[in-house]
């Protein structure tokens, strides 16, 4: 999955998330999953299993929880990328964590739980999408139209700062994969307005002045 920083950057936006909403086990449980799906997205072969078994011992207590699988489809995505595999391999596993995804997605429809954790799905299975190469598995569209979607939510104004400018970097991606130059600067920018001294923003800066010189 290319380039991992992107991930990481999606999930030090969702640590904040934890405190606002982590009232019930499971929250508190998805916050341990968070951790090392964050240490994962660094490529560590031994941190992916790590965090792919973990996701999968959660998922026996919450079979069916979209959120769980969207992490699930995310770890096995990562799997995808090990470099001792064959690539027709990690091609089928990065397939697997995809269809997991889209079932996350799926369920999402009729799911009752609170709303930042349906947006952490959201944001999770997007973040996947549109890093991977879309010349291989197309998904960028998809990815793209999710993250639209998440700029016009009714609550997007209450949710808490990391995760707006997440969600604007996202779309920043996506109008970079598209050669949009002119969107891509637009929601650079609001990144670094929105969250100027976090991790977002701090990467939107640095993607801004690559732009301008």
């Amino acid at each position: 999955m290319q380039p991992i920083w992107h991930l990481f950057l999606l999930l030090s936006a969702l640590a904040c998330l934890t405190p606002s909403f982590a009232s019930t086990q499971f929250e508190k449980e998805i916050e341990a999953v968070r951790e090392v799906y964050l240490i994962a997205t660094d490529g560590n072969t031994r941190d992916i299993r790590r965090a792919t078994k973990k996701i999968r011992q959660l998922e026996k207590q919450y079979p069916g929880n979209p959120l769980v699988l969207a992490y699930k489809g995310g770890a096995l995505a990562l799997r995808g990328k090990e470099i001792g595999k064959r690539p027709l391999d990690r091609m089928r596993e990065t397939e697997e964590g995809l269809h997991i995804i889209d079932r996350a997605l799926r369920t999402l429809r009729s799911h009752k739980g609170h709303y930042l954790e349906i947006v952490e799905a959201q944001l999770v299975s997007t973040y996947v999408f549109i890093n991977l190469p879309d010349s291989v598995f197309h998904r960028l569209r998809e990815g793209q139209h999710i993250v639209k979607k998440l700029l016009i939510h009714p609550q997007f104004e209450e949710m808490p700062q990391g995760l707006q400018a997440a969600i604007y970097f996202a779309a920043a991606i996506a109008a970079k994969k598209y050669n949009n130059i002119t969107q891509q600067k637009h929601y650079l920018e609001l990144t670094l307005k929105t969250e100027p001294d976090g991790r977002s923003g701090k990467q939107a800066k640095i993607q801004l002045k690559h732009l301008t010189n």
